[in-house]
């Protein structure tokens, strides 16, 4: 079988800097990745640089060859903190723009990143939909997610975009509630009509699971995706039944133990097999990128079992591919 070229991590969540630990701790996380096999890039928040101690941090202890994939999905929660009408979906128009101006930054990052590296360093770009915090005018805040992504389309990227789906607003105990995918997959082909260029739909695991408290409904997704033709990334981070990560909560749980697992969750609901019924559907080689994101849910663990977290992640993912 020819070996799969090699996945994207989001590493964030199991990183010291996650916890506000020290530089030193950090240092070893990096250097300790870095020595883990079949990883291609890692997805990385950008706030207002890409890592927490700075861009220049990030690419001295980054591998030449690793690509990045940005997520726009860590800055505008924070901002909806304060701001509850921070969003691309957002029918409050001073702040629809604040995002679009947010993104506009990072327009501009992918640029000088990739000028820094000379190469196209960042792969993808993800965006998500965040409409206005409690509406229930699904149709209005799809005209603006429509409006939002035909002004972004318009700029000259030199990555791919992708529209990360997150959890419903529609739903029952919504954990971000963000657009339904429907919504999301009408603002695409508006966008995509308006401007003649592209955009994927990145579809995460545990943010499908946690829509409907379901763990078919990632599949469901995935294959809807297919159907309108913009499924270009998978990304598997886990939720859980209850324990340290909460019942059904969008904190990346890791895998389910597996029998090679050292750190495995034992009240995950994303196992091996999960992942493999994924790839069956959409094989791994057909995506843009697929990878994983992973929480170190204790603030004092350390940097080896943060790191075991990640390891289990690719070995789960590798185990899922030779299963299909």
């Amino acid at each position: 079988m020819q070996k799969h070229a090699g996945f994207i991590v989001g590493a964030y969540p199991c990183a010291p800097s996650f916890h506000q630990r020290n530089e030193n701790e950090e240092t070893e996380f990096w250097r300790k990745l870095t020595d883990i096999p079949d990883i291609r890039a890692i997805e990385q928040p950008c706030l207002e640089e890409l890592h927490p101690f700075g861009d220049d941090w990030l690419f001295r202890h980054l591998p030449q060859e690793w690509d990045i994939v940005v997520t726009g999905v860590m800055e505008t929660m924070r901002r909806r903190g304060t701001q509850p009408g921070f969003g691309l979906a957002s029918e409050h128009q001073e702040q629809r723009r604040a995002c679009i101006h947010y993104y506009r930054h990072l327009f501009e990052k992918v640029s000088r990143a990739n000028e820094r590296a000379g190469r196209k360093k960042i792969l993808a770009v993800e965006l998500q939909s965040a409409p206005l915090a409690g509406t229930r005018d699904v149709d209005l805040a799809t005209r603006c997610f429509t409006e939002s992504l035909t002004e972004i389309l318009r700029w000259d990227w030199p990555c791919e975009l992708t529209i990360e789906h997150c959890d419903a607003l529609d739903k029952p105990a919504a954990r971000k509630g963000f657009l339904p995918l429907e919504s999301e997959l009408t603002a695409i082909a508006q966008a995509q009509t308006q401007t003649g260029k592209t955009l994927g739909v990145c579809i995460n695991w545990a943010r499908s699971a946690i829509e409907g408290r379901n763990t078919r409904l990632p599949l469901q997704h995935l294959q809807r995706c297919q159907q309108a033709g913009v499924l270009s990334a998978l990304m598997f981070s886990g939720t859980a039944s209850g324990g340290a990560y909460g019942e059904w909560q969008d904190l990346h749980a890791p895998f389910a133990p597996f029998p090679t697992s050292e750190a495995g969750c034992v009240e995950s609901l994303m196992t091996v097999e999960t992942v493999a019924e994924m790839f069956e559907q959409a094989p791994a080689d057909s995506l843009s990128f697929t990878g994983i994101k992973l929480l170190e849910i204790e603030a004092s663990a350390n940097v080896d079992h943060r790191i075991s977290i990640l390891k289990d992640g690719i070995n789960a993912m590798n185990l899922a591919i030779r299963k299909k």
